[in-house]
């Protein structure tokens, strides 16, 4: 895999990593284990090193508070040929998908009980007041001064770069109805945006870390972490091993918190954020499928 990718073959090559090292992949970075207690995070061509820095300054901050579960620690930035990498502490646990696959009964609506409590709980993280509601970190960071505009701006610059087009004003009408629809607040807090089953860790039933927080964070409504987390169990391309009974338990969850009616909204402007995702074939066909009937083309 990523055979072509030159940048990369190095960086594999000069840490002597096999494929089995291999842990996963997503929007940012190739993530390979080093031994027990490293791992190795390989951006893409053209990502820059002041991203990992970023990042871990913002993880820093969310950690001051003593968090309930670990977060990422980076030890080491570094560059070979031109391609940067980060070495960071590898956390204990496995990524609730796997976990769940080993789990039946109690057990497992225990886990996504607690998978679902701990989405919640990233909101109780110390976050220090912005100037801005919106994306935390990243050069292209999207900001507005309201969640509300934050909502419109950032899933019509998504719309816009997956080429999904709406007749009339384009992605812009579509984009007003989807942030429309979800709650305001005033109250700005960590939100990770991207905590669906693979980025939670856990050993049996117990969470232990939240990783991959990175250029999908925002000071937002912290109620969008619990809703995402249910939106990425339901949906069988993003959480393959979930199951009806595992979609009952968050239901459940969400009905007990009061924040079931904001599903459905907070799906659709997910579809929306998350289309930007072209190259995840599988992520992108979620996204299609739930904006469909939406006027889009393209």
């Amino acid at each position: 895999m990523f055979e072509d990718d030159k940048g990369l073959q190095a960086v594999i090559s000069r840490f002597d990593l096999a494929p089995a090292a291999m842990l996963g992949y997503g929007g940012e970075a190739v993530v390979f284990a080093l031994d027990d207690e490293r791992v190795l995070r390989i951006l893409w061509e053209g990502a820059e090193p002041a991203v990992l820095r970023a990042r871990q300054a913002l993880v820093d901050e969310l950690a001051a508070g003593g968090a309930p579960f670990s977060l990422p620690g980076l030890d080491k930035v570094g560059e070979i040929d031109g391609r940067w990498y980060a070495i960071e502490r590898r956390l204990r646990g496995r990524p609730v998908a796997e976990v769940l696959a080993t789990l039946s009964g109690r057990e497992r609506d225990l886990l996504v009980e607690r998978y679902m409590e701990t989405t919640a709980a990233l909101g109780d993280l110390p976050l220090a007041p912005r100037p801005y509601w919106g994306e935390l970190i990243g050069q292209r960071a999207v900001r507005a001064q309201t969640w509300g505009t934050y909502l419109r701006v950032r899933a019509a610059h998504s719309l816009q770069a997956a080429g999904l087009l709406v007749p009339g004003d384009g992605p812009e009408r579509l984009a007003r109805e989807l942030a429309a629809a979800l709650p305001g607040t005033e109250d700005a807090c960590f939100v990770h945006l991207d905590a669906f089953t693979g980025n939670v860790l856990a050993v049996g039933t117990d969470i232990t870390a939240v990783i991959d927080i990175s250029v999908t964070a925002v000071a937002g409504d912290r109620r969008l972490d619990p809703l995402s987390a249910a939106v990425y169990l339901a949906a069988p391309q993003i959480t393959p091993a979930a199951t009806p009974r595992d979609i009952d338990v968050a239901m459940s969850w969400l009905r007990a918190a009061a924040l079931e009616q904001w599903l459905p909204p907070a799906r659709d402007w997910l579809a929306a954020f998350w289309s930007f995702a072209v190259p995840d074939r599988k992520l992108h066909e979620w996204c299609r499928g739930i904006l469909n009937g939406r006027g889009l083309s393209g």
